[in-house]
């Protein structure tokens, strides 16, 4: 006859283990919620019945709930493991601090009357089939891949995401007891209920003598010394038969027994920060719906109302900073498909605003995060989703690319097949080419950021700090100006002049757009602007040396220049009204507070041909009213600050 009870099995001849377990390490992150938040929402979206209407979402609920100690017999029997454990490492040679220490705070964490216990339950889901599966012959069970095994992946369909079966390790890292209970109601009408341990080599009593046991123990129901089976209902287990486990729908509960709750002690809006940042894309597309609930609170989080959790509730949020770029741009963002295997297997989302951080967001089919970097995307948000088309060849190879925490797509984390590892790497690298050709052709709406184009930027800045790291839009400072006008004919003189845009004293800005970090320039010794002549027909500019010079200046309220990728930038100008014969001239910051003149390759300006620079000096070439976009290619391959210097003519009245 049979019983519910705890079960360590013998260690035999295998390995000792102390605590250090990677697979639980890996997911550990004081006072963040990620790791947990991420797992258990894949693995409940990966389990969707798919036999419901496509805008049925899978529903999480995350609550957290107290049992009394005393109630319930499984924590007698796990106390007699621990205390088995504690003494079998007292005595051990190979016990460590750390050991000891970890086995003292499951110790404190179990002294404890009421026990905290966080249970994620999902809904619209198939829990896990299998649970009556006759497994020696043949028969599979998801139970038995969730309960029972390691490092083994499969998942129920094509459209789950896991590859290598460490996911179900994350609950053990908030788990202050080590301890971990599944509950399921399964779509094949099976039940079951099981608890599992991760704690270090014990011992137990066994044929009258202590023999030592492997670190993972489990609650279930043991039929004999070698073979034991879930906790069924007929067990009539107590724990198992509390209100929160007693399911009416089909799906799974995953129970941190012992939750942390002085590491996360406002677990609450940890949890909910954590799925808006990595299920962002899920939630907009009405895929998933969460529920967090405790003693105090209660989020919902769902379409209808993520709006308002990410620009009210939680608007200052740090860790939602990218998050609610990554709204706007897919809600206001211009949307491209297009094909890196299959037809329309990834989209591209893009949107600029003064106010964004650079930022470049992946996202699974799913609709769950990969990552977010920062690519030298100045003012610009992209968002890439791979999209399930076809065989979905590009997202099950990126799948293969991503590590254990599916963070990143790297052909490097392929590392036991060539071939997949080759074509990985030929898709990455097709995906970055289309996301440059989507920039290359983007066109920005409204730049609200306004920048003093006019007199400001031909005088020589006299300051202190003339030169930032961030550029400056002033010339180099061997020129003598010794007369400026504007287009309505106002003349400045030196340092003191009105702006053209307003008619009020303004210093000449100072900040142009840092674009990456700046690589060290060697300083230039005795580097002149080469003269000009500007009778010869072509050569309009600005002379070195001494000598009188007027420069016409353009009423340009907006520019901006943004870095792109190598070589290659985007100028955009927002011009009030025809100019023509403009000459553009860019200079890069040094660390020396210099500047150097820069030499360009071309410029491509849209809607006519590429042309050829190959100096220092774009022009002449005509700026139309309203929007101008121009594509530069420089020389040099450094991210650097520059800055452009437009001007129309230059008089030499020496």
């Amino acid at each position: 006859m049979g019983k519910v009870c705890w079960d360590f099995p013998l260690l035999g001849t295998g390995n000792q283990s102390g605590n250090n377990i990677a697979a639980i390490t890996m997911f550990k992150g004081s006072g963040i919620m990620d790791g947990l938040a991420r797992e258990v929402c894949q693995n409940s979206l990966d389990a969707r019945d798919r036999n419901l209407s496509d805008d049925v979402p899978v529903k999480v609920k995350f609550e957290l709930v107290e049992i009394r100690k005393n109630d319930f017999p499984m924590f007698k029997g796990y106390q007699e493991a621990l205390s088995n454990s504690i003494a079998y490492w007292k005595t051990s040679p190979l016990s460590t601090p750390k050991i000891m220490e970890f086995l003292q705070n499951v110790q404190t964490a179990l002294n404890e009357d009421t026990i905290p216990m966080l249970v994620m339950s999902d809904y619209n889901t198939v829990g896990l089939n299998g649970v009556n599966a006759k497994i020696d012959e043949g028969e599979k069970s998801f139970w038995d891949l969730l309960v029972n095994t390691e490092g083994i992946s499969i998942k129920q369909d094509d459209n789950s995401a896991g590859s290598f079966g460490i996911g179900k390790n994350a609950p053990f890292a908030y788990s202050a007891l080590n301890l971990v209970f599944y509950n399921t109601l399964a779509q094949d009408g099976g039940r079951a209920f099981e608890g599992v341990t991760r704690l270090v080599t014990s011992q137990r009593e066994y044929n009258g003598s202590m023999r030592r046991t492997q670190p993972i123990g489990k609650y279930l129901y043991l039929l004999d010394e070698y073979t034991g089976r879930p906790i069924l209902p007929q067990d009539n287990c107590n724990l198992a038969n509390i209100d929160i486990f007693n399911r009416k729908r089909t799906g799974t509960d995953v129970a941190v027994v012992g939750f942390k709750k002085a590491e996360y002690e406002n677990w609450e809006d940890l949890t909910a920060v954590a799925i808006i940042k990595n299920f962002i894309l899920s939630i907009m597309m009405g895929k998933l719906e969460i529920t967090i609930k405790s003693d105090i609170v209660k989020y919902e989080i769902s379409k209808e109302k993520i709006e308002e959790l990410l620009f009210v509730k939680f608007k200052d949020h740090i860790q939602l900073k990218y998050t609610r770029q990554i709204f706007e741009t897919i809600t206001k963002g211009q949307l491209k498909k297009t094909q890196i295997a299959e037809k329309e297997d990834l989209s591209i989302y893009t949107r600029y605003d003064d106010g964004y951080a650079q930022s470049l967001s992946r996202f699974r089919s799913t609709g769950m995060l990969i990552n977010t970097t920062t690519e030298g995307l100045p003012h610009f948000s992209v968002v890439i989703i791979v999209n399930d088309v076809g065989k979905k060849e590009l997202s099950k190879t990126l799948r293969e690319a991503e590590p254990p925490q599916h963070t990143e797509w790297k052909a490097k984390n392929i590392t036991d097949n060539r071939d997949l590892h080759n074509k990985a790497a030929r898709y990455i690298r097709s995906i970055s080419k289309q996301i440059q050709l989507t920039l290359d052709e983007f066109e920005k709406a409204e730049i609200t950021d306004r920048m003093d184009a006019g007199v400001g930027n031909y005088l020589p800045d006299t300051s202190e700090n003339s030169i930032t790291s961030e550029g400056t839009d002033g010339l180099k400072t061997d020129i003598k100006i010794n007369e400026i006008s504007s287009f309505d004919g106002r003349v400045f003189y030196n340092s003191q002049y009105e702006s053209a845009e307003n008619g009020k004293g303004s210093p000449s800005q100072t900040k142009g757009g840092k674009n990456g970090k700046k690589k060290k320039r060697k300083k230039k010794t005795n580097i002149k602007i080469p003269a000009v002549k500007p009778d010869n027909g072509k050569d309009k500019g600005v002379t070195s040396g001494k000598g009188k010079i007027k420069v016409s200046t353009l009423n340009i309220k907006e520019h901006r220049t943004f870095y792109v990728a190598a070589n290659k930038y985007h100028l955009y100008v927002n011009s009030p009204s025809v100019y023509e014969n403009v000459y553009i001239k860019y200079y890069a910051g040094r660390e020396d507070n210099g500047q150097d003149a820069l030499s360009i390759k071309n410029i491509k300006i849209e809607g006519l041909p590429r042309i050829d620079v190959n100096g220092e000096r774009i022009g002449p070439i005509t700026l139309n009213e309203g929007k101008n976009a121009m594509y530069i290619e420089f020389e040099s391959n450094e991210i650097m600050a520059v800055i452009p210097v437009f001007t129309v003519e230059v008089q030499n009245e020496e």
